[in-house]
């Protein structure tokens, strides 16, 4: 039996893009203002700052007035120690939406307009329905959004997007690769010949977005979290893309289909959240030959000596 009570997957985008567009003015606002930064790490390399709290307060509160019965999973966890304890044990319910309220937070804090804030829907694991905000200038001045929703297509703005063509790399187009790829990939028999002309932007939904337009040819990933990739990879689907996931400790590559197997959910959202692969997008001729002509490697060495000699 069908629940009516259920929200589409249209208005699931359309909230998604409601909820990312004023997260994003509030990041507007801000940008270029001097914000106080704290670190989630000792080498002081990963930043939070207000930036980030706001939006993402503004995001689930948001959330929760009209979607009482969904839970959030943010990128920052409460500050309060006790109240992120209780929320990283909840169960993990049938709609869940996942947030990265500023995506490219070093961009952000360097005055570099290469950011954005992301906001995916699971229902059940699987995206159904996504919005990206990015600062790229728009018809009001206020920044730009990107949606879509499981088999409705994706959009900027009011605006059918498709990922771009050509089956191989080609230096006529920009991709996106980590800025340390080669300490992670490594490109093998006819990939060798070209990966295309590199960029490494600094903010995987902003990239997932480009991918979505047809902006960059094809990016890859090599250990996003959920957050970063909740609504670009639908974004990505629905322009017509084939977002490939590795198999963990193999070169294999596989269609991806869900973050999590009805089967096989989380058990609370502190688990959901260790969610972690290799990701491939670009239009599916391309991704089949990259994916067949890439190899997973780890060479944390060799990185050590190239930064010892910078």
């Amino acid at each position: 039996m069908t629940d009516t009570s259920a929200p589409s997957p249209e208005e699931l985008a359309a909230s998604a893009g409601e909820f990312a567009k004023g997260a994003g003015e509030i990041l507007l606002g801000l940008f270029g203002k001097r914000v106080e930064v704290d670190y989630k790490n000792k080498d002081k390399t990963d930043p939070v700052s207000e930036a980030d709290r706001a939006s993402q307060d503004f995001l689930a509160k948001s959330i929760a007035d009209r979607y009482p019965g969904h839970a959030v999973l943010g990128e920052e966890k409460n500050q309060d120690e006790e109240k992120a304890k209780r929320e990283g044990e909840q169960k993990v319910p049938e709609y869940l939406w996942v947030l990265d309220p500023l995506d490219g937070t070093k961009n952000f804090l360097n005055g570099l307009p290469v950011w954005g804030c992301s906001v995916g829907v699971l229902h059940r694991g699987r995206p159904v329905g996504g919005a990206i905000f990015t600062p790229e200038p728009s018809s009001d001045g206020g920044g730009t959004i990107y949606r879509a929703w499981r088999g409705g297509g994706a959009y900027r703005g009011d605006h059918p997007v498709q990922v771009a063509g050509d089956d191989r790399p080609t230096g006529r187009r920009i991709a996106s690769l980590p800025g340390s790829y080669w300490t992670q990939f490594r490109p093998t028999g006819q990939l060798r010949a070209s990966l295309g002309e590199i960029r490494a932007p600094g903010s995987m939904a902003y990239e997932l977005a480009l991918v979505a337009r047809g902006g960059l040819h094809y990016a890859l990933f090599g250990a996003p979290s959920i957050w970063d990739v909740a609504a670009g990879i639908l974004l990505v689907q629905e322009a017509g893309g084939s977002p490939l996931i590795r198999r963990n400790g193999t070169d294999r590559w596989d269609l991806f289909e869900f973050f999590f197997p009805e089967n096989n959910m989380p058990k609370n959202l502190d688990l959901a959240r260790k969610w972690h692969q290799s990701l491939l997008v670009g239009n599916p001729a391309l991704c089949r030959f990259i994916s067949a002509n890439i190899r997973k490697v780890n060479r944390p060495r060799l990185w050590f000596k190239k930064n010892r000699r910078g």
